[in-house]
């Protein structure tokens, strides 16, 4: 796939889809399974001024899914409620969005972790997250250089009083957030 689309640097997916029946039929049982595979160039969350400056992010009033309806541990396309997310970010003047989860602590955002840190200690929100690639990838760091880590409910007041807060993403890497709902992170710089 990667060879056949000509690109040095690639994002490539693959789907698999449930797919639909030939009969109309709604049992799920009867639809034809579909695999989809494709390479595009590859992208990043945020584009070069904003990794230079930090993120500004909104915490949005749309909830994140619960895991009990949907498990954001298996990567989906169930992104309803992050669109609606970004929606809503965009309509206040943000780059991005956060969501939170049912119990009103934050969770994730389109296609992100989020991390805070607060005295040297870095916090990622446990539950109600897919455990990206990026996210696995700060938790062995930081056990390779000897800073504390912990994946626990991280609350809105705690993350808007951090010392710094970041996303990761394999679309972009580690990111800074320097705005939240048009407050500074600390002192507002990277």
């Amino acid at each position: 796939c990667v060879a056949l689309s000509g690109h040095r640097a690639a994002y490539v997916e693959m789907l698999c889809t449930r797919g639909a029946s030939p009969t109309f039929s709604r049992d799920p049982r009867d639809a034809v399974n579909r695999f989809m595979a494709f390479a595009v160039p590859f992208g990043s969350v945020a584009n070069a001024e904003q990794l230079q400056r930090g993120l500004h992010v909104a915490i949005s009033d749309k909830v994140r899914i619960p895991p009990a309806s949907i498990d954001p541990a298996i990567k989906n396309y169930h992104w309803l409620d992050l669109v609606r997310g970004l929606y809503d970010a965009y309509d206040r003047g943000a780059e991005t969005a956060l969501l939170l989860d049912f119990n009103g602590n934050v969770a994730e955002g389109p296609g992100f972790n989020v991390f805070c840190v607060d005295d040297g200690k870095l916090s990622t929100p446990a539950v109600g997250v897919l455990p990206g690639i990026t996210r696995r990838t700060v938790f062995d760091l930081c056990a390779e250089t000897g800073l504390a880590v912990a994946a626990a409910d991280v609350s809105v007041a705690a993350l808007r009083q951090s010392d710094e807060v970041f996303i990761t993403s394999t679309a972009g890497g580690i990111m800074p957030v320097t705005m939240i709902d048009g407050i500074p992170v600390a002192d507002g710089k990277v």
